[in-house]
């Protein structure tokens, strides 16, 4: 499983992750990590300009490989995109990347609900 953390600070989980260009990555088999690398978005690749500025919102992205973004905070809107593209979005409460991970897990992340709205 390919998870992306949202991490504007390349240190805590960040929230509007439309806008983001900082993601870790973690590859993970079984539930165990095996890798976390930072990858940093191109402007062009940031999420919100790929989808309201790209003649093709839809063509290959980093992020549309990852099976689960978890963020600090996420619209309906960047939720349903990404959903069509099979990727999970989790906005959360927790701060620290790697505890997410743990706690998605063992079941224990603490989910919120999207932003209604983006901006």
């Amino acid at each position: 499983m390919k998870i992306a953390i949202s991490s504007q600070n390349k240190q805590t989980i960040t929230g509007h992750a439309g806008k983001c260009r900082r993601f870790w990555i973690y590859e993970t088999e079984n539930e165990v990590i095996l890798s976390k690398e930072l990858t940093e978005l191109k402007r062009e690749d940031i999420l919100h300009i790929r989808f309201h500025e790209s003649k093709n919102p839809y063509a290959p992205h980093p992020l549309f490989e990852v099976d689960l973004i978890i963020t600090g905070g996420a619209g309906k809107g960047f939720i349903n995109r990404l959903s069509g593209q099979g990727v999970t979005v989790l906005p959360t409460s927790e701060t620290d990347p790697d505890k997410a991970v743990e706690k998605y897990f063992d079941g224990s992340l603490n989910v919120i609900n999207p932003e209604p709205r983006h901006g």
